[in-house]
């Protein structure tokens, strides 16, 4: 946190005071001198990063122009200690329906949350014309219907509208590296809708990482596991409203 680049640079600044007017034996001035600047230069550094914070370089996801959905996504970092640093207090959580779980799967709706100093404050939701039957065992799980996407965008359009509202944050997502991604990735290719370059934290690694007593780590677990709810709904936003917070509870482990 950054609470502690303040801590060191008071012991930097310490340092360099002890280093210049402290009892040293025969320590030459000159050596204490560059001993104390060395001290004094990590000071500001450290002062630096406590008023500067962490900062995630994110590239625009508006207005896609990338036909082939290259996808860049930064590398979530899983270190307990790293977890708490960034303090991701702003993004959006982000959540897919799709017609399954195969390379030939299509969005069926999309879902995300808008998160601001770790409260919501929109939210989006959208049913998705896949332009191919729903599966019955999907409607089952999601209680979406052939009926219900009747008329409703199709991914062309529905794909710039949700980039438009994610806007620069970064993405929240529970499986997002091998599921939600991939997944928007190829169906981006598929219309031509463009991919953005996006940073973004999966919660299930995070999770693994953080709680690794846990036997499994699927959202209901989560959710069971922090008294957030006891099941999830599997819509897309209601799902996305529970992974943001999945993820305040992980910031605080």
């Amino acid at each position: 946190m950054k609470i502690r680049y303040l801590f060191w640079a008071i012991v930097c600044i310490c340092a360099a005071w002890t280093g210049l007017f402290g009892d040293m034996g025969d320590t030459s001035i000159g050596t204490r001198i560059v001993v104390a600047l060395i001290f004094i230069a990590a000071a500001i550094y450290l002062f630096g990063k406590f008023k500067g914070g962490a900062n995630t370089s994110k590239s625009s996801p508006e207005a896609p122009s990338d036909a082939t959905a290259t996808q860049t996504a930064e590398t979530a970092d899983t270190e307990r200690g790293n977890v708490v640093e960034a303090d991701y207090d702003d993004y959006v959580a982000i959540d897919i329906e799709t017609t399954g779980l195969g390379r030939s799967a299509r969005i069926i709706e999309l879902g995300a949350v808008r998160i601001r100093h770790g409260r919501k404050v929109a939210e989006y939701s959208q049913l998705v014309n896949p332009q191919i039957p729903i599966p019955a065992k999907v409607t089952q799980i999601t209680g979406i219907t052939d009926r219900d996407v009747k008329g409703k965008p199709t991914i062309d359009k529905a794909l710039p509208r949700f980039y438009a509202f994610c806007g620069r944050d970064t993405w929240i997502g529970h499986n997002i590296r091998r599921f939600d991604i991939p997944v928007i990735a190829r169906e981006a290719q598929r219309v031509g809708a463009g991919m953005p370059d996006v940073s973004f934290y999966d919660t299930m690694e995070l999770s693994q990482a953080l709680l690794p007593q846990l036997d499994h780590h699927r959202v209901v677990d989560l959710i069971r596991y922090f008294g957030i709810a006891k099941t999830e709904r599997h819509r897309a936003a209601d799902d996305a409203a529970q992974t943001a917070q999945i993820f305040e509870h992980l910031k605080q482990i």
